[in-house]
């Protein structure tokens, strides 16, 4: 009996471990949690049997799921009393319903993969349903908090409540609240990465036609980015030009501010394929983003990648992030602001940006991923 239970054990132990990745919204969307996802699964495909639970087939590891994905549900919101009745229930309507519709799918998902460990990335949404799954098949979940301490860590209390068997953060600031208010919590400090085959200083820049120095800001939605600081920022200045990559419901109000107090000489904002970001970056010479609250802010990471320096609000999470490579400052004070960006586009930076970025690579945050999936399978 000894040895046939030490034969299972081994055996279990040299063979591929079985993963779920879970996120609706890959190949609807393109944001931090959807990059995490991506480049996880294509890092551990060799270690590990990846497959994700996706709205899309964006690759051979995707295993589309029936839902209301958010970009369809956003289509409808376009109509305001649809959105004001739906906002009654959920900040972000879209997400909800999409977190509603993918339950049952995810979790017949879930019940027929015979899965070694689940990672829902997709909030309290994939949380709940491989809570689900675990409570019948117990299945450990590996759950990674992308919200941060939003609104005073309400997000992470909720997601707490599942009580997943690893709590994987990725920003110091987060660390050490957990270690202060839930230190019961396994929690596992991950940094995410950056793609150095796409972000990297030997891209062709984009063609720009606005006056230099170049401030770009860029983001998948302008809700609660906080962009109007940076116009009023740059209208401060004699010279400059702000350029806006981004989409939503406040996007139309941006660019008539934007054209108001800078002209259509020295403001632009536009969408533009994934494919082509790296190259927008490149072509400017300052990057922000003044947004209240970014967990990580994977965008200054891939600025930084394409040596871009960084002008950001002053805060741990983004400390921990820029470093050197660029000024942090307070952007509600429109004036120091304004002065920080004259600053960064001022300074030689030589490749202290660049570097910075270095510190984090995919690589190193697969691995550590799958130290963790090992650790769970015994």
């Amino acid at each position: 009996m000894f040895f046939q239970n030490k034969n299972k054990f081994l055996k279990k132990k040299k063979q591929k471990p079985k993963i779920a990745l879970i996120h609706p919204a890959v190949g609807d969307s393109v944001g931090r949690s959807e990059s995490l996802v991506l480049e996880l699964a294509e890092r551990l495909k060799d270690k590990c049997e990846v497959k994700i639970l996706s709205s899309k087939k964006v690759n051979d590891l995707c295993t589309p799921i029936s839902c209301v994905p958010r970009s369809q549900v956003l289509q409808e919101l376009k109509y305001d009393k649809l959105r004001d009745f739906l906002s009654n229930f959920a900040n972000r309507p879209e997400v909800f319903i999409e977190h509603l519709t993918s339950f049952f799918p995810v979790v017949w998902e879930l019940f027929k993969g015979k899965y070694d460990v689940i990672l829902p990335n997709n909030d309290w949404g994939g949380l709940m349903a491989a809570s689900a799954v675990r409570t019948i098949k117990k299945t450990p979940i590996i759950f990674t908090e992308h919200s941060g301490l939003i609104e005073g860590g309400k997000n992470a209390r909720r997601n707490l409540f599942f009580k997943p068997d690893k709590y994987v953060v990725y920003t110091n600031e987060l660390k050490y609240w957990l270690k202060k208010y839930h230190p019961e919590v396994k929690t596992s400090f991950i940094p995410m990465g950056v793609n150095f085959n796409r972000f990297n200083p030997e891209i062709e820049p984009a063609n720009i036609n606005l006056s230099k120095p170049i401030f770009l800001a860029s983001s998948v939605t302008a809700k609660n980015k906080r962009f109007d600081l940076l116009i009023e920022a740059v209208s401060l200045l004699e010279k400059g030009s702000v350029l806006l990559l981004c989409s939503g419901e406040n996007s139309a109000e941006l660019a008539k501010k934007g054209e108001k107090l800078l002209g259509k000489k020295r403001f632009k904002t536009t969408c533009v394929p994934n494919e082509q970001i790296p190259s927008y970056y490149k072509a400017c010479d300052v990057f922000t983003l003044p947004s209240r609250s970014e967990p990580l802010g994977l965008v200054y990471l891939e600025a930084m990648a394409c040596n871009k320096p960084v002008v950001a609000p002053k805060d741990c999470s983004r400390m921990d992030v820029i470093c050197d490579a660029g000024i942090l400052c307070d952007v509600t004070d429109v004036e120091e602001y304004a002065e920080a960006l004259q600053k960064a586009a001022e300074t030689d930076w030589g490749e202290i940006p660049y570097y910075q970025a270095r510190k984090f690579s995919w690589e190193a945050c697969a691995d550590k991923y799958y130290e963790q999936i090992r650790d769970l399978m015994g």
